[in-house]
């Protein structure tokens, strides 16, 4: 089971795309089913807020001394690697942690909106479950699942 407990801070998100609590827990199906195939049986769990420029700016202070916004910010709630490392438990409740994106950041690339939403929604929840970009060889591996797991959910 997936569980995606969506909140909408900005009422943009809506206006923008109507459907996009129906979307993200969609999605969070096919991503984390495609990392790991065994994630059927387990109850896995994520939490995603839908905010503002001026949310972001100030998450991004208090969690990354950076007062900036960003598109999107990805809160693991375990250790690094946890969920790459098999350390899951075979059954039971697993919460993955907290993602947070920024409409205002969003709406300013110069892209196709729902598209870029879909495409930080999979680097926001590789985050949880460990993946990194912090060197080339991890970013070229994030980079490809990325690439992967966004043909899957077109």
């Amino acid at each position: 089971m997936f569980k995606v407990n969506i909140i909408v801070e900005d009422s943009k998100w809506k206006k923008e795309i109507p459907t996009i609590e129906k979307i993200l827990k969609k999605n969070v199906k096919k991503i984390y089913s495609s990392i790991d195939r065994t994630s059927k049986k387990k109850n896995l769990e994520i939490s995603v807020l839908l905010t503002n420029k001026t949310k972001m700016k100030k998450l991004n202070k208090d969690f990354r001394k950076t007062l900036k916004d960003t598109d999107v910010l990805s809160f693991p709630y375990h250790e690094k690697n946890f969920f790459l490392k098999k350390k899951l438990p075979t059954m039971g409740n697993i919460y993955l942690g907290d993602l947070a994106f920024s409409y205002d950041y969003i709406k300013k690339q110069k892209t196709n909106f729902v598209e870029y939403v879909n495409k930080i929604f999979i680097h926001g929840c590789l985050h949880l479950v460990g993946y990194e970009h912090d060197n080339l060889k991890n970013y070229k591996e994030m980079h490809l699942l990325e690439r992967k797991l966004l043909a899957i959910i077109w």
